[in-house]
């Protein structure tokens, strides 16, 4: 008993290492970021910056873009997370239900936005939009969005449905449930976990989509990867500073809310288990 004991401290010491190795790897590169947006200056060899609000005062100004970026970044963010999941559900059900002939290649196929470079499909995209009217257009860009998107909900979804056993929902149907009663009562709570996963790779893509908005956008749509590219060539470190904690912090808490519901549900399954 007691060497069971020790293994499993031992284990779990041995995760918690690695967890705080992680915690810090994740956490430090942003602690200067966060300093020089408190700086005016911080010149070798001084230890400590000058303090400074002027970074932060420029990012909440009235005159500054940063508001207007942050809301068309969110607005994309948003429905690009929707949309993808209202594209991939079904097909990510075909491919893992339905379809068994060709599925490899049709995965395969799915997953060719991903392998290329995406400077490559910008370029072909701006072609196209141009030619249908598409270009520079808000709809253009959430289009654009969802070309990288969608297929990372697709394959999270797949995986999902490759080992679903749709029987339950089989079992609600005779008993004379509707299809909409068996996807809320049977399916959904199974399939939440990777839906709220997928929602969150759809919503952090889209967040962080500077090529796509750059060429589709065409300059007259301005979200925050823009405006912190813009910002990077100016070489004001402590306005860089600002700029990137305001682009981290609202992604940071989809990522904690997501980590903290796919939890949830698993202590709910575990719960149901026992």
């Amino acid at each position: 008993m007691n060497i069971i004991r020790y293994s499993s401290l031992k284990q779990r010491s041995g995760y918690a290492g690695v967890f705080l190795l992680l915690l810090a790897v994740f956490i430090l590169p942003f602690v200067p970021l966060l300093i020089w947006s408190f700086s005016l200056q911080w010149r070798f060899p001084e230890l400590l910056p000058v303090f400074s609000l002027r970074a932060w005062s420029y990012v909440f100004s009235s005159h500054s873009q940063v508001w207007t970026s942050i809301l068309n970044s969110l607005g994309l963010a948003a429905a690009t997370s929707v949309i993808s999941q209202l594209v991939a559900y079904p097909a990510a059900r075909a491919l893992g239900l339905y379809i068994q002939r060709g599925n490899r290649w049709i995965r395969l196929a799915l997953i060719a936005p991903i392998l290329i470079p995406g400077i490559a499909i910008a370029v072909g995209v701006h072609v196209f939009f141009l030619q249908i009217g598409l270009s520079d257009s808000w709809l253009g860009v959430l289009l654009a969005h969802l070309i990288p998107a969608a297929p990372y909900s697709i394959y999270l979804l797949y995986g999902f449905y490759a080992g679903y056993d749709s029987g339950y929902e089989k079992q609600l149907r005779l008993l004379g449930a509707t299809r909409w009663q068996s996807f809320v009562q049977a399916e959904l709570p199974l399939l939440k976990p990777v839906l709220t996963l997928s929602i969150l790779f759809s919503f952090l893509n889209s967040w962080s989509q500077y090529l796509f908005t750059l060429f589709i956008g065409g300059g007259s749509l301005i979200t925050l990867p823009m405006l912190l590219f813009s910002t990077l060539s100016s070489g004001d470190y402590s306005l860089m500073g600002a700029l990137s904690m305001v682009f981290v912090i609202p992604a940071l808490l989809v990522v904690i809310y997501s980590a903290r519901e796919t939890q949830v549900d698993q202590f709910a399954e575990k719960g149901e288990a026992a």
